[in-house]
């Protein structure tokens, strides 16, 4: 039997060794690389978001140009 006291020591050299056995078991080195770098669905999103933000400048632009042109066609007409 092994006495208690050694425990703490066993788990700190056998610990690490279980960790790496289950990172290449479950491949979970490539999923964490996966998760902390930037990909190709990232970097899509990001063009996207820079696009959306400019096509929606546009489209505040018409509107308050639409606005504009309609104030100025319901304004009533001086007759002389």
């Amino acid at each position: 039997m092994i006495p208690v006291s050694f425990a703490p020591m066993i788990t700190r050299l056998v610990l690490p060794k279980i960790m790496d056995h289950f990172m290449k078991v479950f491949k979970l080195d490539k999923v964490l690389e996966y998760v902390e770098q930037p990909n190709e669905a990232d970097l899509l999103a990001e063009k996207n978001k820079e696009h959306i933000a400019m096509i929606a400048g546009e489209i505040s632009m018409i509107d308050s140009r639409l606005k504009k042109l309609e104030t100025l066609s319901t304004k009533p007409k001086k007759i002389k």
